[in-house]
């Protein structure tokens, strides 16, 4: 009459406990023994460890799972001495004394991808080196560093300089670092994903594809490199800067060497 098989008014269904994993409290002191011994050991060489001692089969998820519920895990930090900047924007009071370097890529129709690289002083906004090439190894950063340095005349260990970059392979290199040593010259990298720390040259790099690469169609390498000269000229000696009051970089640099 019901429609339904009378053994399901006659039984009730039971909830299954769930089953306790048991621990094995020698086990427990002996995964202890091999933290208290060798803190620096994970999961995977404490079972190996224990396999070793006891010849036993040890589980590691077993081993793994003790760990977890007695809190004994070690969270690392991670490895690195890169000196940070701690979130400080990337200006300066005096002529060379910080520079920020960083680099883009811009395309030509036969010659492929390019890359430039370039160096700018974040007293005065002025470009103080750069260098333009269709490779982006680290030669080309070292290269555009050492331009600026030789321009500006700064002898190794005379002026205290720091040179801001981000987090790129190319300025984390051997070259670059050759170059950083031989001047003592001080090395900061912004915090990753924080490109606002190198604010100055990467303003620079918006007004620069806004004014020149935008604005037209490279053929060749060569081609390319004759504009970006020209550009790069016209906004160290001619262009209006905002942030100079409407003063070009040059002439901020010379009344504040003067």
């Amino acid at each position: 009459m019901l429609g339904c098989h009378r053994s399901n008014v006659y039984y009730k269904s039971k909830a299954k406990a769930k089953r306790k994993a048991k621990t094995d409290i020698w086990l427990v002191e002996e995964i202890r023994k091999v933290i208290k011994a060798l803190p620096e050991y994970g999961t995977r060489r404490i079972t190996a460890m224990l396999r070793r001692r006891h010849g036993i089969s040890f589980n590691r998820k077993k081993i793994h799972r003790i760990i977890k519920e007695r809190g004994w895990q070690r969270w690392k930090h991670p490895y690195g001495n890169r000196p940070r900047v701690k979130g400080l924007k990337s200006v300066a009071s005096q002529v060379n004394s910080r520079w920020a370097i960083d680099m883009t890529h811009l395309f030509t129709k036969k010659d492929g991808w390019c890359h430039l690289v370039a160096v700018i002083d974040c007293c005065d906004r002025y470009l103080v080196g750069w260098r333009f090439s269709k490779s982006g190894k680290a030669g080309i950063s070292a290269g555009a560093l050492e331009d600026a340095l030789i321009r500006e005349k700064i002898l190794p260990g005379r002026q205290p300089l720091v040179i801001r970059s981000d987090n790129g392979l190319v300025f984390g290199s051997k070259r670059f670092h050759e170059t950083i040593s031989r001047y003592k010259l001080t090395q900061e990298y912004i915090t990753p994903y924080t490109p606002e720390q190198n604010g100055m040259i990467e303003r620079f790099f918006r007004s620069f594809k806004e004014e020149c690469v935008w604005q037209q169609s490279f053929e060749t390498f060569d081609e390319a490199y004759n504009k970006i000269a020209d550009w790069i000229d016209h906004y160290n000696q001619e262009r209006p800067h905002s942030a100079l009051a409407y003063a070009t970089p040059a002439e901020i640099r010379r009344k504040l060497v003067a």
